[in-house]
């Protein structure tokens, strides 16, 4: 009797179908695809910069361009923290970073559906690569229509394909320092242009002095020369003349010296109308970087494993495999009349 049951296991065993034998197999490979500890998958989901693997390794999505970065799974943006900015000022000069990374079948024609999305938001394209496993484009648009491009962006792959990394620095310290530049180059101005005045006045006054001055000695002189010829008048008259003189050579000093002081004058007023404009561009660019969106968007082929794997993680594949084979075997034996 014993005998009788070996021979009908073994011709059960020998009876099994193709379909139960492949999904055995099956089974098997499943399971030490899905063990294997060096394969890395991501698991996207739509948060800010969230990414997983499996069996604890770690797969990092590409960041934007300019973004600052974190040795973590988890990214959260570096604040950036100024002592010279005043907790009470609550003003908000967002620069804001994306990063994309999806999966798809397509890369080439997903790459091109990005590029092309780009330039419909009056983007730039810096720089771009693409090939048939993998693409990369970094890009800038408008923040002004951020939302809305993000929006399209988005909605080429679905969730499960797509991993995001976002962060956004508030620029306020820069602007802060921009500020304190312009108030220090305004007092500057001032302060230059009311040395300039001074010296013009100082100037102007002691011209008039010694004008007046040699005027005065002028009209004497000319009364001296209308009398009759003395030793003492002559004294006088040679006494004036010398005083004249003197002065005549004072107000060609002083025009020098004015001339001098003038040009001086002038070349910090100039100096500090540079830092003016110096410091409006500056804070133009900072504008500028503001109003503009830096990203990028990584692309990879995904393999209809890994899609597989995204739709079932973990040991779902392998187990429904194994209820599969469960189930043919068992209608194997129901078939070939084993109970």
């Amino acid at each position: 009797m014993n005998e009788y049951n070996n021979n009908q296991n073994k011709f059960s065993l020998r009876r099994a179908s193709w379909l139960t034998i492949v999904l055995a197999v099956l089974t098997v490979i499943a399971f030490f695809a899905v063990s294997d500890r060096s394969i890395q998958y991501a698991v996207p989901m739509m948060g800010v910069g969230v990414t997983e693997s499996s069996g604890g390794a770690k797969l990092v999505a590409p960041t934007a361009v300019g973004a600052p970065m974190m040795d973590s799974s988890i990214y959260y943006p570096r604040p950036y923290n100024n002592p010279d900015v005043s907790v009470t000022d609550t003003r908000e000069f967002l620069k804001i970073y994306y990063s994309a990374y999806m999966r798809t079948r397509d890369v080439q024609g997903l790459t091109r559906r990005v590029e092309t999305t780009v330039k419909g938001y009056s983007g730039r394209i810096d720089q771009e690569s693409v090939s048939t496993k993998s693409g990369y484009i970094t890009f800038v648009v408008p923040q002004s229509k951020y939302e809305a491009f993000r929006t399209e962006l988005e909605s080429f792959v679905g969730s499960r394909f797509l991993t995001l990394n976002i962060s956004s620095q508030n620029l306020l310290s820069q602007k802060v320092s921009i500020e304190e530049q312009k108030k220090q180059a305004d007092t500057s101005l001032a302060s230059f242009k009311t040395a300039r005045q001074a010296v013009v006045s100082a100037y102007t006054n002691t011209v008039q002095s010694l004008q007046s001055k040699m005027n005065a000695i002028s009209s004497q002189l000319v009364t001296l020369r209308t009398q009759a010829s003395t030793p003492q008048i002559q004294a006088q008259i040679q006494a004036l003349t010398d005083e004249w003189s003197s002065l005549s050579l004072q107000l060609v000093n002083e025009n020098a010296s004015y001339k001098i002081q003038l040009s001086n004058a002038d070349n910090n007023i100039k100096y500090a109308q540079d830092v003016q404009k110096a410091v409006a561009t500056q804070d133009q660019a900072l504008l500028d970087n503001i109003a503009t969106v830096n990203g990028t968007v990584s692309v990879q082929w995904i393999s209809i494993w890994d899609t597989a794997r995204l739709y079932l993680p973990g040991y779902w594949i392998p187990g429904i495999l194994a209820l599969l084979t469960l189930l043919s075997f068992l209608n194997d034996r129901r078939r070939f009349g084993m109970v």
